[in-house]
């Protein structure tokens, strides 16, 4: 199985053209290209509870290391409308240059801004590092910390890992991009409360514009707190 990697390396694509998106609750190393835009729409669900977080955000790479993702976000749930919660704008960058085998930093500072006026702003920084096979496989790693900027400056905060490789043979295109099925996990553990979730993760790319993903998350302790929850994510790239 060449997979994705093995495919540009030989067709001599750059590697830094080749965005999509392995995971629903992690980031990896890569972003945008220069030049790049991107619409997402990620939908988050909780069996127990029937909540759901709708996100759309749109995504633009200024450069190879650095790219603003500004979005809005909204919830519902069971007898109750739609409720717009805030907005919130993430400037992403990552550092070095793309090697097979490597560990590969990236940063993430987020800023969140909820539409009532008696609920904290928010920022948070996320963590990064990626290792890429070449066989295409992704191994990330997350450490995810957050704090409410006023009232109790409530702190939040959590780790992940995640693996993704391709599951079919595929094809690359002129972009660079692999088309066909990719499949891992994620795990999740937060500091605060301990929770554990554990899932697999699947995307698919029918297209060089389009890629959807799904994962759903097991718990692993506390199920009387700790939930099932479903995520989704679907971007289109132009």
């Amino acid at each position: 199985m060449l997979g994705f990697f093995g495919v540009c390396q030989i067709i001599s694509v750059p590697v830094a053209s080749a965005h999509h998106r392995d995971f629903t609750f992690l980031r990896d190393w890569f972003l945008p290209y220069a030049g790049e835009n991107e619409i997402e729409s990620r939908t988050s669900f909780v069996t127990k509870d029937k909540v759901f977080v709708q996100e759309f955000e749109f995504e633009h790479g200024f450069t190879d290391h650095f790219a603003i993702e500004p979005g809005i976000e909204f919830h519902g749930e069971p007898g109750e409308p739609n409720h717009l919660d805030a907005w919130d704008v993430e400037l992403r960058f990552n550092f070095g240059e793309f090697a097979f085998n490597k560990l590969l930093p990236a940063l993430n500072v987020e800023y969140e801004h909820p539409v009532d006026s008696e609920e904290s702003d928010r920022a948070e920084l996320k963590f990064i590092l990626s290792v890429y096979g070449r066989d295409g496989s992704d191994l990330s790693f997350n450490v995810n910390v957050g704090q409410q900027l006023r009232d109790e400056k409530e702190k939040e905060g959590e780790f992940l890992i995640g693996y993704s490789r391709p599951l079919t043979k595929g094809e690359s295109v002129e972009s660079g991009h692999f088309i066909g099925f990719r499949g891992g996990f994620e795990f999740m553990r937060d500091f605060q409360e301990h929770h554990m979730l554990l899932g697999p993760t699947v995307s698919y790319r029918p297209s060089k514009e389009f890629n959807i993903l799904g994962t759903v998350a097991f718990p692993l302790n506390h199920e009387d707190e700790n939930h099932t929850q479903l995520k989704l994510i679907m971007e289109w790239e132009f």
